[in-house]
């Protein structure tokens, strides 16, 4: 007997490539059978109601510790159209994880983990469970912000996110298929 498909979906926010690729990486390890995956670029005009699907993938740079201000007035606008129940109880079978891609000049990743929960609790409050946080590196493509890819904390980040960075996330969207959906996704079970 078949199982219906999970449906999925990638959206992200991208200002010079890093989260781009990110999301690209997302969608390409989507790609087997019993997943269907919608990759989308945020913008104003985008209508997603992301509790329709059973897996949600949102990702955008940080910026002064918080996403940008193009997603966040994108979610403020999905919240009205999203139904937001008092007490916010999980919709059974739906699943977000909340993606971003930072610099990390000064701190690392302490700067991206309040945007990662900042957007996290979209999802949570209309009762998508988020079920994972992923901060990639990404380099600083700003002609005038190029000291800052070798003066951090996390030393020299051009060129990130890299091939590494990259099959580090397929390999993450791999073992998340296997713990949400056991070994359906690309062979059956379940």
């Amino acid at each position: 007997m078949s199982e219906r498909p999970i449906r999925a979906a990638v959206l992200y926010w991208s200002a010079g490539g890093n989260t781009r690729k990110v999301a690209e990486a997302i969608a390409g390890a989507l790609d087997s059978p019993g997943v269907g995956a919608d990759l989308r670029e945020i913008a104003e005009d985008l209508r997603v109601d992301y509790a329709e699907y059973d897996l949600v993938f949102l990702g955008a740079p940080v910026y002064a510790f918080l996403p940008p201000p193009a997603v966040t007035d994108w979610l403020r606008a999905r919240q009205r159209e999203v139904e937001v129940v008092p007490s916010a109880p999980e919709r059974p079978g739906r699943a977000a994880v909340v993606f971003c891609t930072y610099g990390g000049p000064h701190t690392g990743v302490r700067e991206a983990v309040p945007m990662l929960k900042y957007v996290g609790q979209f999802f949570e409050h209309a009762g998508v469970r988020v079920v994972d946080e992923w901060a990639v590196v990404g380099e600083f493509h700003a002609e005038q912000r190029q000291s800052m890819n070798v003066e951090g904390r996390l030393g020299d980040i051009r060129g990130r996110p890299n091939k590494a960075d990259l099959a580090e996330v397929r390999g993450k969207v791999a073992g998340l298929l296997r713990r949400l959906y056991g070994a359906r996704p690309g062979g059956g079970g379940g």
